[in-house]
């Protein structure tokens, strides 16, 4: 027996609500996405001095990092997977980066594994059963990111020298405030 023509048109109805509902939830993910894509190009732009599509790169590539995150809360789609997915996206962009202006010489070798270091202390503490909150490295990729920026369009050995120095120390501040918070909720 056979779909009436009602029955058939919701049908089709349904199938086509079910898949424009999973598209919607691409967006988010498919603008993190592009972050990650966009990477090996802003690495190979730095690397070769092609100093506007270096800065055009990485400005679009932190650019979908506000964008994916306003798509997923106005679209009611964030969730924890989300979260780790952008985090590992700044993370690929901000280690090329980073790496990119070690290998040009504006930036110590060492630097690479504190910025390490950190995303994996972020990994495994927030796999912590309590929910761990770091007022200072809430804004650390964001300060990474100005850091690399800054090195772009000034690359200054004593900016630099500086900016080492800050990111030294905002790493303690951040690391000493995330075990502040554990020892006190533990």
């Amino acid at each position: 027996m056979g779909l009436s023509f009602n029955e058939s048109k919701k049908t089709k109805k349904d199938a086509y609500m079910k898949s424009k509902f999973k598209i919607k939830n691409l967006i988010p993910s498919g603008i993190t996405a592009l972050r990650i894509i966009l990477t090996p190009f802003f690495f190979l732009a730095v690397i070769n001095d092609f100093f506007l599509y270096s800065i055009g790169i990485f400005v679009f590539a932190v650019a979908t990092d506000a964008i994916d995150g306003y798509f997923a809360r106005q679209l009611g789609l964030t969730s924890l997977n989300g979260v780790y997915f952008d985090v590992t996206a700044d993370f690929i962009l901000i280690l090329a980066g980073f790496s990119a202006i070690v290998i040009k010489g504006s930036y110590p070798f060492w630097i690479l594994l504190v910025i390490i270091f950190m995303f994996l202390q972020f990994i495994i503490t927030s796999k912590s059963k309590i929910s761990i909150y770091d007022p200072i490295g809430k804004y650390y990729g964001s300060f990474l990111f100005l850091t690399i920026f800054i090195c772009l369009i000034a690359n200054n050995p004593y900016l630099n020298s500086l900016l080492t120095i800050l990111i030294v120390v905002f790493t303690f501040i951040s690391i000493t405030s995330r075990l502040i918070f554990m020892l006190k909720h533990n």
